[in-house]
């Protein structure tokens, strides 16, 4: 193991120093990194801590693994936008927790029978509507504007959307116990228009991915329904797939 790391987790000084590492070419693209229980014997720490230090090499497009197989450098350098990884329920539901949320406007709404069906719900129901912008600490623009809608039923659910943090579906299973099993996510490649423009601070017709995601508890009932707006240059999907 290298010298003196800066302070924080151990996973996170970890993580740096494979950084470190692979910017300087110790670990050139297209190589693989050593087995994790070696990584772990040269930094002297456990396989959680290690895996850890991994997730976040993967999160910022440095690596990949693939099980069975290894985990290898595909970049020497950082990516500088947003990386979203999902591989699981999990990564969809955290993705987010790093980011800070400015809700714009939340407002009771009455379904009618075109909502309803797009909520799979009935006529008349009340739902919540919540429109919000998202941002990474020391980023100037927004990386997504957000409108959300949740079951009007939860008690006190507004005051639980104050000051919110991560995604709104790891409150909703927090706060309220509901377990969220199946989530069906859309992509969709779109054009800002001016109002969107205005508020993520981009320009009118550029590039941008709109995802599109159903977030369903167990007894087959959606919980949430989320359309999210992305400028092209703020934000990269991520997933990982293996074969079995």
């Amino acid at each position: 193991m290298s010298g003196t790391m800066a302070a924080g987790p151990r996973y996170q000084q970890v993580a740096r120093e494979l950084k470190a590492s692979i910017r300087r070419g110790g670990y050139p693209v297209g190589d693989f990194l050593p087995t994790e229980i070696q990584l772990c014997r040269q930094f002297r720490v456990s396989r959680a801590t290690m895996r850890e230090a991994l997730r976040k090499l993967r999160e910022v497009g440095l690596i990949s693994r693939t099980r069975h197989v290894g985990t290898r450098v595909i970049a020497s350098i950082p990516a500088d936008d947003y990386r979203q990884p999902t591989n699981s329920i999990s990564d969809l539901l955290q993705y987010a927790e790093n980011t800070r949320v400015e809700t714009l406007a939340t407002k009771r709404i009455v379904c009618d029978p075109s909502l309803a069906q797009e909520l799979e719900s009935r006529v008349g129901r009340r739902w919540l509507r919540i429109d919000s912008l998202r941002t990474l600490p020391d980023k100037p623009h927004p990386i997504c504007m957000t409108t959300s809608y949740l079951d009007g039923r939860l008690p006190n659910v507004e005051k639980h959307l104050e000051n919110i943090a991560g995604p709104i579906s790891a409150m909703l299973e927090r706060v309220y116990g509901l377990r969220i099993i199946r989530i069906e996510q859309s992509l969709q490649a779109i054009a800002l228009g001016k109002s969107a423009a205005k508020l993520l601070k981009a320009m009118v017709g550029s590039p941008a991915l709109l995802a599109t995601r159903r977030y369903y508890g167990e007894n087959g009932r959606l919980i949430e329904l989320s359309r999210g707006i992305h400028p092209s240059d703020r934000f990269t999907y991520v997933t990982s797939l293996v074969r079995d």
